[in-house]
């Protein structure tokens, strides 16, 4: 005949197993612990972490070493060596001597002003020149030379300063006083001509053997 234990020592019994079983699970479940030196590494930002990931040519300047003597000129250095923003050397536009003849001139001694135009902008207003010579206009006719870049568009408007006031002077309806005159001969029908009428154009080819004259009047 079989002996029943009583119910508190197979409970006590259960709860031993059950204790026993929980001991043994515990360290697989704990996560291992971290080593000292895993602890004492650096933690790498997000923003960090693009720069290092970055190749060396794409990283932004402010990343790179450049030594203590460079400037910042030197981080804008392009592929060929140049800084980026310096305009690069540029030859000089070729340039023709050219004579003109003046004629059509007042007869008295005066002051003859050149003005050379190289765009229609401001045509024909002295002050939108590219460049104003005046020449003394102590006969008829007058001879002077400029040098014109070639293959280029060029306009010239001259006046002869009688009265000395240093501008084309007009009456009361606008219409000049003093002899006046363009390159080409041109003249506008209500105005001064346009730029595309006045405007010269002179190659290395071109044989130009005599003045080119510009009557005024």
């Amino acid at each position: 005949m079989k002996t029943i234990k009583s119910p508190v020592v197979l409970l006590l019994t259960i709860m031993g197993l059950a204790s026993s079983f929980l001991l043994l699970q515990k360290p697989m479940q704990s996560p291992p612990a971290a080593s000292d030196d895993k602890l004492n590494e650096p933690r790498i930002t997000p923003a960090e972490f693009a720069v290092t990931a970055l190749p060396t040519a794409a990283r932004p300047a402010e990343s790179m070493d450049l030594g203590a003597e460079s400037d910042s000129k030197t981080a804008f250095m392009n592929a060929s060596g140049t800084a980026m923003g310096d305009s690069a050397d540029t030859a000089p536009a070729a340039v023709r001597r050219i004579t003109f003849c003046v004629t059509g001139l007042t007869a008295k001694t005066s002051s003859l002003y050149v003005a050379v135009f190289e765009s229609e902008a401001g045509f024909p207003r002295p002050e939108s020149s590219s460049r104003t010579t005046v020449v003394s206009a102590t006969e008829n006719p007058v001879r002077f030379s400029l040098e014109l870049p070639q293959n280029h568009p060029v306009a010239i408007a001259v006046f002869q300063d009688i009265d000395g006031n240093g501008k084309l002077s007009k009456n009361q309806i606008g219409i000049p006083t003093e002899p006046y005159g363009f390159s080409n001969n041109a003249r506008g029908l209500l105005g001064p001509p346009s730029f595309r009428q006045a405007a010269l154009r002179i190659s290395d080819d071109d044989n130009i053997a005599d003045p080119i004259e510009i009557k005024v009047r």
